[in-house]
């Protein structure tokens, strides 16, 4: 673990711009009031300094905080494009919140203080929270959102304090609750909408019309997550959270939109939460309710390693019978309440995953150590260029960018090189004694008499 943030139940989203690689905002999820009280939620900056120059261990601070109404359901941030870059240098924020409403934010003004940070109210959804919230990364300005009242809507936020809202298709999409929303990574007018009913909807937004409809799971099982292949974009993968059959799908849309490519098999309870890496697309995390966090290979498809949690050691052996009592001591609740219910790659502090527990707390991990355990080091540590030097001047390079291994020969001393061929001309002939002749008389000429002395003996 790099650095943990206390007290927080949390929606959260990493910072897209390098500048504030760091960052990471808060939408609270639980209620700050006691009790039975609802005072609303919070929007949180927080800045994680994770690169520290003097070395020191990373201390988390909070450096802008705003009030809400209701508390978070989801929660994004985006870069932006075009004008809305330039216009908010650290992007935009939208939560999405547990009374139906998408509020937009500016995370700049946060950061400074400002009274009027929040940029944009959005009230199209009929009810219910809005539990799935998606920008694209190829179209930064545009946003996916879905909630309980089974509608999929989608944003353009070019002109953000005007935002226009659509639908993906020409009719309401309205049908059972959205549990999460996945933009395509390869093409930009592609998202995909997980359902209650177990059912992904790939919505093609320019053609208003469903491109295709994969039933992953059974009929009232729902799918926690989904996530699309960084590199390929016709592969997806699907998490179910029924305890009975906990299984991650990998989906290859050009094959079978009713039978999956493969089956990851690990957890024991259902799945809460999963994440693609976007610097190595064979790395896999995903976390559930059997208290386990699993990095996966997706060459082996199995397994490498699990970041524990702080009471992992100290729990009770399963093989013994536990009292009523013990439910309420450290190897109880407090065990059950270090479940990880999401789980999220930095997009750009490669190696950096952030988690958030029902124990009220949000952690940041290096899993480069734990990468290294299938054998290969991680995409972003594999050697993009090398270079190599054998004898008689010959050079072998390859590149990640061409793909070819190219064998050269480079000459340092040109005169070096003709004497080298002069000298193996004359031996090939067998005319040694008038070689070291010619030799001798080229050393008199030039006053060097060691030499002479030398080709003469």
């Amino acid at each position: 673990r790099i650095t943990q943030i206390e007290d927080r139940g949390a929606a959260v989203a990493w910072s897209p711009v390098a500048s504030h690689a760091d960052f990471i905002v808060l939408g609270a999820k639980d209620s700050a009031g006691i009790g039975f009280e609802d005072t609303g939620g919070d929007l949180e900056l927080c800045d994680l300094n994770i690169t520290c120059p003097d070395g020191s261990s990373p201390l988390p601070r909070i450096v802008g905080t705003v009030k809400t109404n209701s508390r978070f359901a989801s929660i994004g941030w985006t870069p932006g494009s075009g004008a809305v870059a330039k216009s908010f240098p650290l992007g935009l924020v939208a939560g999405g919140m547990t009374d139906g409403t998408v509020h937009v934010w500016n995370p700049q003004a946060i950061l400074n203080k400002q009274a009027n940070s929040l940029v944009a109210t959005i009230k199209k959804h009929s009810g219910g929270a809005i539990k799935a919230l998606s920008f694209s990364t190829l179209s930064p300005n545009m946003l996916a959102t879905g909630g309980s009242d089974g509608q999929v809507l989608i944003t353009n936020l070019d002109n953000p304090s005007n935002p226009i809202t659509t639908m993906p298709g020409t009719e309401p999409s309205k049908g059972p609750e959205v549990t999460k929303l996945a933009w395509n990574t390869q093409v930009a007018h592609i998202v995909a909408a997980a359902a209650g009913d177990g059912s992904v909807t790939i919505w093609d937004v320019n053609a208003k019309k469903p491109w295709c409809r994969v039933q992953a799971e059974s009929s009232g099982i729902p799918i926690s997550d989904l996530q699309w292949n960084p590199t390929q974009g016709l592969h997806l993968v699907t998490a179910s959270g029924d305890d009975r059959n906990p299984l991650l799908k990998l989906w290859d849309l050009r094959a079978s939109t009713t039978m999956p490519l493969a089956t990851l098999s690990g957890h024991t309870q259902g799945i809460l939460g999963l994440a693609w890496c976007p610097h190595d697309e064979t790395l896999l995390m995903s976390c559930g309710k059997d208290n386990r966090t699993i990095l996966w290979d997706l060459f082996s498809l199995q397994p490498i390693a699990d970041i524990p949690n702080e009471e992992q050691e100290q729990q009770m052996p399963e093989t013994v019978q536990k009292t009523p009592s013990d439910l309420f001591s450290a190897g109880g609740l407090s065990s059950s309440q270090q479940k990880r219910y999401d789980v999220q790659w930095s997009p750009l502090k490669r190696g950096v995953v952030s988690t958030c527990s029902f124990d009220r707390k949000v952690q940041a991990h290096s899993v480069i150590g734990l990468a290294t355990k299938c054998g290969r080091p991680p995409k972003w540590l594999a050697p993009s260029s090398g270079v190599s030097c054998a004898f008689g001047a010959a050079v072998v390079s390859f590149s990640s960018i061409d793909k070819v291994v190219k064998l050269r020969t480079v000459v340092e001393e040109p005169e070096l090189v003709k004497a080298s061929n002069y000298f193996e001309a004359e031996m090939a002939q067998g005319e040694t004694i008038q070689f070291c002749q010619s030799m001798a008389d080229k050393a008199r000429r030039k006053g060097d008499v060691s030499e002479a002395e030398m080709w003469g003996f």
